[in-house]
């Protein structure tokens, strides 16, 4: 066992790319993981990192001992869980982390039934508005809204993402409703971003193809708004305040109960924000996920089915 626990230790530190980054998906210290691969390296007779001040990486040696640990790692596990009986059953904490917005508008709320479902399973959520690196965070799963995962990650596509153009009906009604996408220069719009932001939103029509537009044409608006959050645009544009390019998991039940507006339906905004297509699962491209990865996906999928919940009438 104690040389198992070693080569552990090793394939951490080549997934979090350094020794802090192992210490904290193994819940121990640094110094201690740095003696386990030294150990491990003198009891294997090669060197199997290069060490820099900024960034550890396996050398030849240490490439296959590390395809060789994920295996032998994952049958040990698999050998413990059947001796044990609860091969499949999950438990355990989980570390998850997704979007603040998708988050607090729709996954939070869906983890009241998987907690229920799975009571010996301990949720630790994290809501970041950030790139989130796995292993060095130590998270299990990220649900990520992108239009291609990273490279080096298992990713399970689990719904579609929608986005809509859209404004409150008193605004539409004061201002007069976009009738083209040039008409669009003619409007407050509240855009997405912080510092910077783009100034043309993109759109693409099935029949028409591409058009894109000035954001910042309006001269008769004294002032808008552009902010790093869709939650905060949504309360924006439900304030009648301008146009906005939203995900509908956001809007979904403001338009249909009328809050909001659909504009220009048969254009799809494109680029920017709309780029967050596709929601994955994204976890370490271990062999076999833990049961309790697979518990996750295996209900997110069930939840978002052919449709997302809140895309459906």
């Amino acid at each position: 066992m104690g040389r198992l626990e070693d080569l552990q230790a090793f394939a951490r530190v080549v997934d979090a790319r350094g020794f802090s980054g192992a210490a904290r998906l193994l819940g121990t210290t640094k110094s201690a993981v740095s003696k386990q691969v030294v150990r491990l390296e003198d009891q294997l007779g090669t060197r199997l990192l290069h060490r820099t001040t900024r960034s550890v990486s396996p050398t030849a040696e240490g490439h296959t001992v590390y395809d060789r640990a994920l295996r032998l790692l994952d049958d040990a596990l698999a050998l413990e869980t059947e001796l044990a009986g609860r091969r499949d059953e999950p438990r355990g904490v989980l570390r998850l982390s997704t979007s603040t917005a998708f988050g607090n508008l729709q996954f939070t709320a869906l983890m009241t039934e998987f907690c229920a479902r799975h009571p010996q399973i301990d949720v630790v959520l994290g809501l970041n508005d950030r790139y989130v690196d796995l292993a060095e965070e130590g998270f299990d799963v990220v649900l990520r809204l992108t239009h291609k995962p990273s490279d080096g990650l298992v990713a399970r596509r689990l719904a579609a993402i929608r986005f809509v153009l859209c404004a409150a009906p008193a605004y539409l009604q004061a201002q007069g409703e976009p009738l083209t996408v040039a008409d669009i220069a003619g409007h407050r719009c509240l855009r997405f971003g912080y510092l910077q932001s783009p100034d043309r939103w993109r759109f693409l029509h099935a029949e028409l193809g591409e058009a894109e537009v000035e954001t910042r044409g309006a001269l008769r608006f004294e002032s808008g708004l552009t902010a790093n959050s869709s939650e905060s645009l949504r309360v924006a544009a439900l304030a009648g305040m301008g146009l906005a390019v939203l995900p509908t998991y956001a809007i979904g039940a403001d338009l249909r109960a009328g809050r909001l507006q659909a504009v220009l339906p048969g254009w799809q905004p494109v680029g920017g924000l709309a780029d967050a297509d596709t929601l994955y699962a994204v976890y370490l491209s271990n062999r076999h996920p833990a049961p309790k990865v697979r518990a996750l996906i295996d209900f997110m999928l069930e939840k978002m089915g052919d449709v997302p919940p809140w895309d459906r009438d």
